[in-house]
């Protein structure tokens, strides 16, 4: 029996209740770094060569085993004569006899140190790896073979707009649609061939079209056959990039960062008027940025398509939002979305905030986003949007008319404002055509219930024109030019 302790490192030991003697086996002595026989032999003994971290643990475990008569099994830390610091992990039972009541408790005691060390070891481990692959500023996601995510790392989460963990469990073709067919490939060839896989994929990020370097690579089971492949994406837009593109992209970044960080962004409003009555309804705010080397007033075209371009207008529109509310206006005031700015998850984010944060801040707002902008990413836009309204805030679908798709967002978007674009209203005198068209969105208004808003009055008889057709609001030079608000 001794060599058996020996040979599998266990000690077994006996504490009688009665006399509360407790006897050690040899090897249970060596295991607490004692020569044979040299143990007293008491509970009092046992407890002081415990750590003091594990007593009362250990004390506990023992206790309850004698009020219930039921087996123990604990880990508990000891200091070994020498100093050093062992885990052992000890079961067994009481002995009950013809009486029901315990007499004794044996039990046998493992070192488990070097299993417990490891374990620690793989954890720590782990916790590193994990914080490597969420700090990491590229993608990386494991997905079955049926092509559902298991694992996602925050990077995934950050370019998506979501919780990283929400990408689990659900299928490439729900998360990247517009990639997804080129991600099975990539998936399969790994998997078939156990080789990794090379390529460059395209995504909308905030915004932006943004170039992916992509490794695809099977990981393996035990037999080595493909189980998982997981894909690491980085983005190399910048790689890709000409010299003059990217001077351009920085140079414009300087510039509308510096504009709004020096106070040399403006606000201009145009007026928008009740057809029925005349009276002034509302304004549409206008963003027009200030020059710095002699203060002329840029007009928004010579600015926004490069902001837009470049994903710098998330930070306009954001600084729009935030004006109309410092406005504090009792009339209503419009304020226009990009597409850009819809596409980005982190500026939607924003402007509810800023909207959300004080008491009915969104009651005089009204937000303008295009079809085309909607239309770039809608099940966003529906969500965004529904959002809005929630809080108070108004919603109006500009340029109407242009877009390929526009029964689906009067039928899909919470709106109350229509604006017909300006490209119909302004010839509208001069086209049939135009006149039909008019005519035929101002009937789609009222149908969906919804005001209608004509852009580009111009000159008296468009005004009649719109006022003739049944328009409910109008804008346009003729009305008010913009000018400066706040």
């Amino acid at each position: 029996m001794a060599e058996a302790e020996q040979i599998i490192r266990f000690g077994v030991f006996r504490w009688e209740l009665d006399t509360g003697c407790v006897r050690w086996s040899d090897q249970l002595h060596r295991i607490y770094g004692l020569e044979p026989g040299t143990f007293a032999g008491t509970v009092d003994a046992f407890i002081e060569l415990l750590h003091p971290d594990s007593r009362a643990h250990v004390w506990a475990c023992v206790q309850r085993s004698l009020e219930t008569l039921e087996p123990f099994l604990y880990e508990e830390r000891i200091v070994r004569a020498d100093g050093q610091v062992r885990t052992l992990l000890s079961q067994g039972r009481p002995i009950v006899e013809g009486d029901g009541r315990a007499h004794a408790v044996v039990g046998v005691c493992h070192d488990v140190t070097d299993r417990v060390q490891a374990q620690q070891a793989l954890g720590l481990s782990e916790r590193r790896m994990r914080a490597i692959i969420d700090y990491s500023p590229s993608v990386i996601a494991v997905k079955d073979l049926d092509g559902r995510y298991l694992m996602s790392n925050a990077e995934t989460g950050r370019l998506l707009g979501v919780p990283a963990d929400t990408v689990i469990g659900r299928p490439c073709s729900a998360v990247f649609p517009t990639i997804s067919e080129q991600m099975r490939v990539a998936d399969h060839l790994a998997a078939v061939d156990m080789q990794p896989v090379h390529d460059e994929v395209e995504l909308i990020v905030d915004g932006v079209r943004r170039t992916f370097a992509t490794v695809t690579f099977a990981l393996p089971d035990d037999a080595g056959d493909p189980i998982e492949t997981c894909t690491i994406a980085t983005d190399v837009t910048e790689r890709h990039e000409p010299p003059k593109e990217r001077r351009a992209r920085l140079e414009w970044g300087r510039r509308i960062r510096s504009a709004l960080d020096d106070g040399r962004m403006l606000t201009y409003g145009q007026p928008v008027f009740d057809l029925a009555t005349g009276d002034r309804i509302g304004l549409e705010l206008l963003v027009r940025m200030r020059a710095a080397r002699d203060g002329e007033v840029l007009a928004p075209g010579t600015f926004l398509p490069a902001s837009e371009r470049y994903g710098l207008v998330q930070a306009i529109d954001i600084w729009m939002v935030r004006r109309a509310l410092a406005l504090d206006s009792r009339e209503p005031l419009a304020v226009n979305l990009s597409a850009v700015t819809l596409c980005d998850s982190a500026a939607r984010g924003e402007i509810l905030r800023l909207i959300g944060e004080p008491a009915d801040a969104a009651r005089q707002l009204v937000l303008e986003i295009t079809e085309t902008a909607a239309a770039a990413n809608l099940d966003q836009s529906i969500e965004f949007a529904t959002a809005l309204t929630e809080l108070g805030c108004a919603l109006a679908l500009d340029d109407f008319g242009t877009g390929f798709g526009t029964f689906t967002y009067l039928r899909s978007l919470p709106l109350r404002y229509l604006k017909i674009d300006r490209s119909f209203v302004s010839q509208i005198e001069h086209s049939r055509d135009d006149r039909r068209i008019v005519g035929c969105i101002i009937d789609i208004a009222r149908q969906f219930e919804l005001i209608s808003i004509a852009e580009g009055v111009e000159n008296e008889s468009t005004l009649s024109a719109v006022r003739e057709l049944g328009a409910d609001y109008a804008q346009g030079f003729h009305l008010g030019r913009p000018g400066p608000v706040g």
